[in-house]
Parts: C-alpha cells; sequence; structure tokens
C-alpha cells in the first residue's frame, strides 16, 4: 500500500464542502496534494506500473546510476500525466508545517483518490493526489491556510495504524 513518512509536499489546494449523511449536512474538505518521489514508489499501486513508465537508458543517454534496476529513463515521454483510477479508504493523515513549534494536525479516517503521476527523467514520478477527508471547523481554517504551502506530512495506511487496546 502506498504510504509516506514525513514527506515535503506541497498543499496545492484546499476545498471545503458540505456531505449529506441522511437528513444531516457534514463538513468534508478535498485536500489536493503534490509531491516528488522516486519511481520506486510506483511499485505500491501496481508492481508492473514503473516498468511500464520507465526504461534502462541506451547508451549515451545518462551515466550510471546507483539505483539497482536502472530504470530512469521515461518509456513514452509522450504520453503525458498517468491517471490511476482507484481509492484507498482508511488512512491517518498527518500534517506538519512551519518551525515545529506546534503539534502537527492528525487527521484520521481518510480516503486518497485521484491520483496522477508524470514520469521524470532521471527516476523520479511526480505525484498528486486528493485526501477526502472531515476536518472540524478548527481543522479546516488550518488547513485552508496552507493552501499553497510546502508540508510535511506522513500517510499511514490503515493496516499499519496502532490498534487499540
Amino acid at each position: 500500500m502506498f504510504e509516506l513518512t514525513k514527506a515535503n509536499v506541497k498543499i496545492a489546494n484546499v476545498n471545503p464542502r458540505a456531505e449529506k449523511h441522511g437528513d444531516e449536512n457534514k463538513l468534508a474538505a478535498d485536500i489536493k496534494i503534490e509531491l516528488q518521489v522516486h519511481n520506486s514508489a510506483l511499485d505500491s499501486f501496481d508492481e508492473k506500473l514503473r516498468k511500464a513508465l520507465f526504461r534502462k537508458p541506451g547508451k549515451g543517454e545518462q551515466q550510471d546510476l546507483l539505483d539497482k534496476d536502472q530504470l530512469t529513463a521515461v518509456q513514452f515521454p509522450r504520453l503525458g500525466d498517468v491517471n490511476w483510477d482507484e481509492e484507498f479508504p482508511g488512512y491517518e493523515l498527518e500534517i506538519a508545517c512551519g518551525l515545529g513549534l506546534s503539534d502537527p494536525m492528525v487527521i484520521v479516517d481518510v480516503m486518497l483518490k485521484k491520483f496522477c503521476f508524470e514520469p521524470l527523467e532521471g527516476g523520479s514520478v511526480n505525484v498528486t493526489f486528493n485526501a477526502i477527508c472531515h476536518p472540524n471547523t478548527e481543522e479546516i481554517g488550518q488547513l485552508c491556510a496552507l493552501i499553497q504551502s510546502d508540508a510535511e506530512i506522513t500517510l499511514t495506511p490503515p493496516s499499519k495504524q496502532a490498534q487499540p487496546e
């Protein structure tokens, strides 16, 4: 499963909205997150995805790298961004920003969706996705204050979250 630990990201946008839960409205938010990672992160989605998007560089294209499988050249440069249509429910999202003077914000029961991968020469990939959550009124204000800001996040999948005793 996809996970991040203290990853530097950009909070590109926060879209506060209401969801209908029966007759009641419940506060919700779509947090658009952007980051750049090593292409091995694609293995979290499908073990064949990285090999479909990257190849070994040809002779003279790039120096030998320490990367063990050396999949650093973009396989199809004209393909553009690749959308991944899968949803990942039950995540815990921890957001830290600023000088570390305050405790990070922790949001539970987050759904990750709308993944988009942009393969980059050299073996990196830009990843954009939405984190769907139900913040309280204080948290929504803090999230909106982060729009277009850098932050450090940890995404913990349901299988790795601490279980209550």
